[in-house]
């Protein structure tokens, strides 16, 4: 039987890969990538040689047939969350033939949780806000949520999106990972007013992780 791996990959850190992780990655027939430059430098890291190819929206199962085993990565962290995967999961999950197999490892979103002081034993994730249409209907829902809110940031937007939490929910409690894992990795804890204050100019750089409370 045919099998499709869902490998997470690191954050940022190398070292975090699993054993089980690299293993899988040197016995699979081809990777599927989000970027191939990206995966490309990790798996040059650990010695690995195996075609690469970019993940397409638009792939299909017969494009496939001719691999046995095929493994499944995104830049960072675990594929089908905020990440590409979901619809080739999808796709590929009606074929009797294939066996779909968890890689688990690193995640942004479990990373962020390990070492928040938000009682997190409830929570909704909610990926990234929209870019433009929908943003305003999403704070909206974050406003009256019972539950602590995890949600994904980028540089571009950081500042925009705590501005808009601020006026839709007020000057709420947050936790806030940015560069998690990497060398310039940050938690800040504080309200949303000190947040904006907080990351400007350099520390605007990064990927972000906010947990409302």
């Amino acid at each position: 039987m045919s099998k499709l791996y869902i490998v997470a990959t690191p954050i940022g850190n190398l070292g975090d890969i699993t054993l089980r992780a690299i293993e899988i990655l040197k016995s699979v027939d081809v990777i599927l990538a989000e970027d191939t430059r990206v995966t490309k430098k990790l798996l040059s890291h650990y010695g690995i040689r195996k075609p690469v190819f970019r993940l397409r929206e638009n792939i299909h199962s017969e494009k496939l047939n001719k691999f046995d085993d095929i493994a499944l990565v995104t830049d960072a962290g675990t594929p089908g969350i905020s990440d590409p995967g979901r619809k080739l999961v999808s796709e590929l999950s009606k074929l009797s033939e294939l066996k779909i197999i968890p890689v688990p490892g690193p995640s942004a979103l479990s990373t962020i949780i390990s070492v928040s002081d938000i009682d997190l034993s409830e929570f909704m994730f909610l990926g990234f806000p929209p870019h433009k249409k929908g943003r305003n209907k999403f704070f909206a829902g974050v406003a009256i949520s019972q539950l602590p809110i995890v949600i994904f940031e980028s540089p571009h937007r950081i500042q925009k999106t705590l501005r808009e939490l601020e006026a839709a929910c007020g000057d709420r409690y947050v936790n806030i990972g940015r560069e998690l894992t990497k060398i310039h990795e940050e938690i800040f804890r504080g309200t949303l007013s000190e947040a904006q204050k907080h990351f400007v100019g350099e520390k605007q750089r990064g990927e972000f992780v906010i947990i409302l409370s």
